[in-house]
């Protein structure tokens, strides 16, 4: 297997483009010694020579501030834009310079934005002012994309204006003909675009009489010479081409996409399948995402990964087990193909934007390559595998709604959702993708490979060349990593985890919490929730989840646990919420206090003869002033107000008077 970083490896680092002259191999580690690299005109400037560490370089690619291209997808290109979109391109060409220009940090920032959508001349190019949010999101996609202007304009709509639209069966057809017999090297496969175009009607004049509502309308030939322009654009550029450099460029398409033995080049994409599953017993899980890595010179699949949930999307955890899926060996015996393959081809996507995902690519030596955004062409024949896998597996499966269920939707009820339909498991959406893969698929006849089944091609390549099919050694542990998903722990004294109501227990946490540790960082996984990673300074190693009854013939994916434990009991039958009653007519509670008061006072009154006195209120307020004259008299007269002689016992025989001012 080739080095990750080669002579003549190109690479993106502060928007620039580099290529590598030189690997120097020292005893303390590879010096890499590079040179600035014209896109355009494919030429390395000799006068300016840099150099690196290659673990410096492996670093910048795993944080996302380098990234490895092929020159020729860089080529600055013509996309048939129409006019309106060429002065679209200019504007947010000159939008961004000014953005970029005035604030060199926060590109962001509410503020920022505002202030540039004001001071910016948009009445210039003939256009109304776009909304902040707008502009936020065309800033974020120029930043995703590396400064690749390109990513701001929307062509879907442009492309279908005023034209004829193709059902999906004949766009795959043409798709399907263009990679099998133009995106080839042999010359006795290979087929110019006139001849594939009256392939391509001859065999849609038969299609149309056996199926007529599948193949309604065959192309004209200019129809299928846009569908190939469309492809094409992302070679050419807006100069004429001679026969010779027409000549050329066929040549150079070919070294591109098409490789010579397997493992040089695959190709890697997900696809979300409408189709809800349920659980074993009934609970409806989600619908489906997967992803799957493809092997562009025997066609054949390397390996997949799939999550399911209610609102389920691709991620960086599923990029990072669809690559440890490809280069493990499988469980299932029939399943061959795998190993560590030399480049990777992705979308631009958060999938594989992931840290993780990339220090795993790299730590296997894998060259991880993100096409631009907007050219599917990039890497067609994923593409072109999943038109196969709608047309020939899913649409036979039950409970699948379509891949368009928002445009092509007249087949479905108002409300008509997956859940629905969702009759499958996940175990048994596994086994039949599966089957189909080992058993119809790999030992079909493909026209790329001229007429050859993709599962001889490989055994007949790696029997010549067996050591292009290569393992990870067994010294390096890849359960230890995860997607990007990531938590701060509280450490239990009985030296567990808890995360998403699961408990993870290992000797090595119960080791940390008696030396007193409270926190732990946590790396999980939605795919597979057998384990989580728990790091603690240089500590790192898997704790695995705690058994529970709920867990019982559950499978291992977050929503199967999660269903599992909300159908706990289910075989019991659902029961009302019931409230006791002590009689029908008393009353509850305690009863009223002003009541209860009246007749305790009462029932006191009766066992002594005498009532309670109330209390007397003394009015704060009325102040006397001890300096005046007739103080004496306002304060006898003060208290013998006060005095309730109703209170005090009367006796005839009493010798004692009261006297004011005198003795009593």
């Amino acid at each position: 297997m080739n080095t990750l970083i080669e002579q003549g490896t190109k690479f993106r680092l502060s928007n620039m483009s580099y290529v590598v002259r030189s690997v120097v191999q020292e005893q303390q580690g590879n010096t890499i010694f590079y040179s600035v690299f014209d896109d355009e005109n494919q030429k390395m400037d000799k006068k300016s020579l840099n150099s690196m560490s290659e673990s410096q370089l492996v670093d910048k690619l795993v944080n996302n501030k380098a990234s490895f291209y092929e020159g020729l997808s860089e080529i600055p290109i013509n996309k048939l834009l129409a006019e309106n979109q060429l002065m679209k391109l200019d504007m947010w060409s000159a939008f961004m310079d000014l953005h970029f220009q005035k604030h060199s940090k926060n590109f962001t920032s509410i503020n920022n934005i505002d202030e540039t959508i004001f001071e910016f001349g948009w009445d210039e190019y003939k256009s109304k002012t776009y909304s902040r949010s707008t502009c936020q999101a065309k800033i974020k996609a120029y930043l995703d994309y590396q400064g690749d202007i390109r990513a701001l304009i929307n062509r879907g709509y442009h492309e279908r204006k005023n034209t004829t639209r193709l059902t999906e069966e004949t766009d795959d057809l043409i798709y399907d003909y263009f990679c099998n017999y133009y995106l080839v090297r042999s010359d006795t496969t290979a087929k110019s675009v006139n001849e594939i175009a009256s392939m391509i009607r001859n065999e849609l004049s038969e299609l149309r009489h056996k199926e007529p509502t599948l193949y309604p309308v065959i192309p004209a030939v200019d129809t299928i010479y846009r569908r190939f322009h469309a492809m094409q654009a992302m070679m050419v550029t807006e100069k004429n081409l001679s026969k010779a450099e027409v000549k050329k460029l066929r040549y150079k398409l070919g070294r591109q996409f098409i490789a010579e033995n397997p493992l040089e080049r695959v190709e890697m994409d997900a696809v979300y399948i409408n189709l809800g599953l349920k659980n074993e017993a009934g609970e409806y899980l989600g619908t489906v995402v997967m992803m799957v890595a493809l092997d562009v010179c025997t066609r054949n699949l390397l390996g997949y990964s799939i999550s399911i949930g209610k609102n389920v999307s691709e991620s960086s955890d599923l990029a990072t087990e669809c690559l440890k899926n490809v280069v493990m060996p499988k469980n299932n015996s029939l399943w061959i193909t795998g190993g560590i393959p030399a480049t990777i081809y992705t979308d631009a996507s958060t999938a594989t934007k992931g840290s993780r995902y990339k220090a795993l690519a790299l730590l296997m030596k894998i060259k991880p390559i993100v096409v631009r955004v907007g050219e599917g062409w990039s890497k067609p024949f994923i593409e072109s595998f999943f038109r196969t896998l709608r047309r020939e597996f899913l649409s036979k499966l039950p409970g699948y709604m379509g891949s368009k269920t928002r445009i092509n939707n007249r087949h479905l009820e108002h409300a008509e959702g997956a859940e629905l339909h969702a009759t499958m498991t996940l175990q048994m959406f596994i086994e039949a993708f599966e089957d189909y893969v080992c058993n119809v698929y790999m030992k079909s006849a493909h026209h790329g490979l001229n007429k050859r089944a993709p599962i001889d091609v490989w055994k007949s390549k790696i029997s010549k060349k067996p050591w292009l099919q290569t393992f990870p050694s067994e010294d390096k542990d890849l359960s230890e990593f995860r997607g990007c998903y990531r938590h701060t722990l509280t450490l239990y004294t009985n030296g567990s985890i808890k995360l998403k109501n699961e408990q993870y227990v290992s000797s090595e946490l119960k080791q940390l919490s008696l030396a007193g540790v409270k926190k732990v960082e946590c790396f999980y996984s939605n795919i597979d929730t057998r384990s989580v990673v728990v790091k603690h300074k240089n500590d790192t190693f898997v704790v695995p989840l705690r058994e529970m009854n709920h867990h019982e013939n559950a499978g291992f994916q977050q929503a199967e646990l999660d269903a599992a434990r909300k159908a706990e009991f289910s075989e019991c039958p659902e029961s009302e919420r019931k409230h006791y009653k002590y009689k029908e007519d008393g009353k509850n509670g305690l009863p009223n206090y002003k009541e209860a008061k009246a007749k305790q006072a009462e029932k006191n009154e009766l066992e002594t003869g005498r009532k309670k006195r109330t209390s007397s209120k003394v009015d704060n307020t009325k102040v006397i002033d001890v300096d005046a004259p007739n103080a004496q008299e306002l304060i006898l007269a003060s208290l013998n107000s006060s005095v309730e002689y109703d209170d005090l016992p009367v006796s005839d025989d009493c010798d004692y008077q009261f006297c004011a001012g005198g003795e009593l």
